[in-house]
């Protein structure tokens, strides 16, 4: 599933400006397949705080921040500076410059290329700047240093902006396949001391809302994906190539109007693990919110009305905890489960025991 779902998402692209009929075509199939992959079964672990306690009492579902993610790797962006500053600072040269410069003033072809690419406003910019009487300047190795000095700055500064208001733009919800993972009831679930509640979000794909034949869905405004568990960090350079035209363009007072290269990027981005956390076999619900950093985004969201199927107590909850959870779950009509640790089995594992 890992890998066949990693391949399926990383060659679904829809760029801004796509025709209407063909992104709701795309995101109608993608809606479509993760219906057909969703587990009946996905399990969340949480601990007996307040706060959790309350959601579970109120069926809610509180997503967050990937800045609050416990794997500093997690969802961490890779971009590959080296490969930005050879295409735009270390490919500088007196002679370079001086050649782009001629081929812009004296091969139609070229020219038409570079607006193609840059923009006609930004191209004449740069010929009014790069020439004197018609003909290129040439520049002076301070003057290239300069430069190169310059865009290296901003590639950094960028760089930095990115990954920063990248973890401001989307808030997720983490679930599991399992719920007899011994690691992740001590990670999540106060080393067995809190709960885990099963839902069932393939249901969800398609609600009756009580109006003929139209049918409503939870992944409509927010989307559910598993994990894809890599060796490897998301490549975002292309990401940050993007917001480098875009700074450039704005730092010489042009409207940058190139379309960004693929809204999928938002979710793609936050799907990447490392291998090391293969066990827990994820699931994220995410929801995207806007991705200027200047906005102020809130750090949760509640997906509410979302009861789930059932309740698992950790084998070591509490007396007290055990009671409000079990009050809760019989007042829902929940089946309630206890798990425990398997004294008669060789095997290091965990069974669920109904009450």
């Amino acid at each position: 599933m890992n890998k066949d779902f990693e391949k399926y998402i990383m060659e679904l692209v829809i760029p801004e400006g796509m025709k209407p009929q063909d992104e709701t075509k795309i995101v109608s199939e993608l809606h479509a397949y993760c219906h057909n992959q969703t587990p009946q079964e996905l399990f969340r672990y949480r601990t007996c705080s307040d706060y959790h306690i309350k959601a579970f009492e109120k069926d809610e579902i509180w997503l967050s921040k990937p800045t609050m993610f416990n794997d500093p790797h997690d969802s961490y962006l890779y971009i590959n500076k080296k490969e930005i500053l050879d295409l735009f600072v270390n490919g500088m040269s007196k002679s370079k410059s001086y050649t782009h410069t001629k081929n812009l003033l004296q091969q139609a072809d070229y020219k038409a290329d570079m607006i193609d690419k840059c923009g006609i406003e930004f191209v004449e910019q740069f010929i009014k700047t790069a020439t004197k009487d018609g003909k290129p300047i040439e520049l002076t190795d301070y003057e290239i240093e300069l430069n190169k000095n310059f865009y290296s700055h901003r590639i950094d500064l960028i760089t930095k902006l990115c990954k920063e208001s990248i973890k401001e733009s989307a808030l997720v919800g983490c679930f599991s396949e399992s719920v007899e993972s011994t690691l992740m009831w001590s990670h999540y679930a106060d080393n067995h001391k809190g709960f885990v509640l099963n839902y069932n979000f393939q249901e969800l794909y398609s609600v009756d809302i009580g109006n003929g034949d139209i049918k409503a869905s939870l992944f409509v405004d927010q989307k559910l994906f598993p994990v894809i568990y890599s060796e490897n960090r998301y490549d975002a350079t292309k990401y940050l190539e993007y917001h480098f035209m875009l700074d450039i363009y704005r730092l010489r007072g042009i409207t940058f109007n190139d379309p960004f290269y693929d809204k999928f990027f938002y979710y793609k981005w936050l799907l990447f693990k490392s291998l090391d956390w293969s066990y827990e076999r994820e699931w994220r619900i995410i929801k995207l919110m806007d991705n200027e950093i200047n906005n102020k985004k809130p750090d949760y969201a509640c997906i509410a009305r979302i009861p789930p199927l059932e309740i698992f107590l950790g084998a070591e909850v509490s007396k007290e905890n055990e009671m409000k959870l079990t009050s809760i779950a019989r007042k829902k009509g929940l089946r309630i489960f206890k798990m425990e640790i398997a004294d008669d089995e060789k095997e290091f594992k965990l069974n669920s025991v109904e009450i």
